[in-house]
């Protein structure tokens, strides 16, 4: 009986923390303005330090989510960057560089509605 009972709870708290969601990343808090960069710069630097996780030209890839589309501010995303959130570390690119990556990224986004 006690190993059943052990089955019950621990499947109890595996779903209740999957339906929480502790890890999911959410919108990021968009402060401030945002400066672009070039977006022919901010591609080539996407393809060497976001492409891994977003997948070539933001369509997806294996931890990062899709890109293409996605109902963001570029404020949001600049957010994101900046203060990471997830799996994504903070700063992964900064100053010109961030420019370029934002200007380029706002080129897959979808206005945010």
């Amino acid at each position: 009986m006690i190993p059943l009972a052990l089955l019950v709870s621990l499947w109890a708290v595996t779903f209740a923390l999957a339906k929480l969601h502790l890890a999911k990343p959410g919108t990021p808090k968009a402060t401030g303005s945002v400066v672009l960069g070039d977006q022919y710069r901010g591609e080539t630097i996407f393809s060497q330090t976001c492409a891994g996780c977003h997948g070539a030209g933001g369509k997806g890839g294996g931890i990062g989510p899709r890109l293409i589309g996605l109902p963001l501010t570029i404020a949001q995303v600049k957010a994101q960057i900046d203060d990471g959130g997830g799996s994504m570390p903070p700063k992964l690119v900064t100053g010109p560089k961030e420019a370029d990556v934002l200007a380029y990224v706002a080129t897959l986004i979808a206005p945010a509605k």
